[in-house]
C-alpha cells in the first residue's frame, strides 16, 4: 500500500474523514475529496460540482478497491478529508 492510502486510513481512524453520503452533508468541513476512478458518472459529476462550489481539491487517482482496502471497509467510492494537516501531508505525498 502506498503512502497516500496509508494516510487516508490514518485520517479515518483519527475521525478526520467522511465517507460517501457523509461528505455531502459535511461539505463545508472537507478540505480534500477522493473520488474513486470507477465511480459512476452521475456520482462523479455530483461531487465535482460540490468541490467546485466549495473550492475543494479533489483526486481520482485510486479505484474503489484501493480506497476500501485503505479504510478496512467495503464498497467505498468517496472519501473526504476534513483536517488541514492531513490534507497538506496527503497532497505532498501525491506529488
Amino acid at each position: 500500500m502506498d503512502r497516500t492510502l496509508s494516510l487516508i486510513g490514518l485520517a479515518y481512524r483519527a475521525h478526520k474523514a467522511y465517507l460517501g453520503q457523509q461528505c455531502l452533508e459535511n461539505m463545508k468541513d472537507i478540505r480534500l475529496l477522493f473520488i474513486a476512478s470507477d465511480a459512476s458518472a452521475k456520482t462523479r459529476e455530483r461531487y465535482l460540482k460540490k468541490c467546485h462550489y466549495y473550492h475543494i481539491d479533489s483526486c481520482s487517482d485510486y479505484d474503489s478497491i484501493a480506497l476500501s482496502k485503505a479504510l478496512g471497509k467495503r464498497n467505498i467510492r468517496i472519501v473526504g478529508i476534513s483536517d488541514e494537516g492531513f490534507r497538506k501531508t496527503i497532497v505532498t505525498s501525491l506529488n
